[in-house]
């Protein structure tokens, strides 16, 4: 048997095949729910209050507006001769190459300098995380903070306080800085705005996650929840298990008479 009668044979028997049962038209089939347990290693996303998390963004972006009135960019510096420019660009690549110019102090931008700065632990110095996460494409960019941030509060003594911004923010803090986006903006605890903000809040324990199973001295019992998983099943359930056992058994034809064809191989 060549190639191509091998083909036509292999097409012939997986016409009826799982896969393509998956294909079948939608009425042969009828919706129907799943019970399953949610699991109690997830963490969720703190929602402050609308007029909380409006007042947190007016908070960070006047502290941006003002530092960039303090500190104008090169391109926007008036009375600066060429050659004292060029100067100015060469002592900021010779001071540091990896952090962008006219960051504000006490303060971490972009998602790997977030990141990075809560693995580090107990020398960890954010204190306030705010993260743009209705306006990051994919969200699941962010979806590492919760549990980063709760592992973190839950082994070392300094914590970290983690507020979603609303949608908006995003481009709001960009335009205010003069960057591209600033999905993630942490503050440590010397920043001046620390302090304001966290008195903003309606409760400062909803927003300092814990992961309680990592802590074996304070046992917390989480309730049982149980979602319901939306699905389908087939209408007629005795006609689906009857063409379910033809595909296996011929599945089951199929690998048998492969294996006797690579004997009678071996055997040649």
């Amino acid at each position: 048997m060549n190639v191509h009668e091998n083909n036509l044979a292999r097409n012939a028997n997986t016409k009826n095949s799982v896969r393509n049962k998956s294909k079948a038209s939608a009425s042969e089939r009828k919706p129907a729910f799943k019970a399953v347990l949610e699991t109690p290693y997830q963490l969720n996303w703190p929602c402050p209050p609308t007029s909380i998390s409006n007042g947190v963004l007016k908070d960070i972006t006047g502290s941006f507006t003002d530092f960039k009135a303090k500190f104008p960019s090169e391109s926007i510096a008036k009375g600066i001769s060429p050659e004292e420019r060029r100067k100015l660009r060469s002592d900021k690549k010779v001071e540091n190459k990896s952090t962008p110019p006219l960051t504000p102090p006490s303060t971490l931008i972009g998602i790997n300098s977030v990141t990075r700065d809560i693995e580090a632990g107990s020398t960890s110095t954010s204190r306030v995380v705010l993260a743009c996460k209705s306006d990051v494409n994919p969200s699941r960019l962010l979806a590492h903070l919760p549990i980063q941030i709760a592992v973190n509060n839950s082994k070392n003594s300094h914590s970290i306080v983690l507020i979603e911004l609303p949608k908006g923010s995003e481009e709001a803090m960009a335009i205010t800085l003069k960057l591209k986006r600033v999905a993630v903006v942490s503050l440590t605890e010397q920043h001046p705005l620390t302090a304001t903000i966290l008195r903003r809040l309606d409760d400062i324990q909803k927003y300092t996650l814990t992961a309680p199973w990592l802590n074996g001295d304070q046992l917390v019992y989480i309730p049982t929840k149980i979602n319901q998983l939306e699905t389908s099943i087939p209408r007629d359930m005795r006609k689906a298990k009857e063409e379910r056992k033809k595909v296996q058994a011929a599945k089951k034809e199929r690998i048998n008479a492969y294996k006797h064809h690579q004997s009678l191989k071996l055997k040649s």
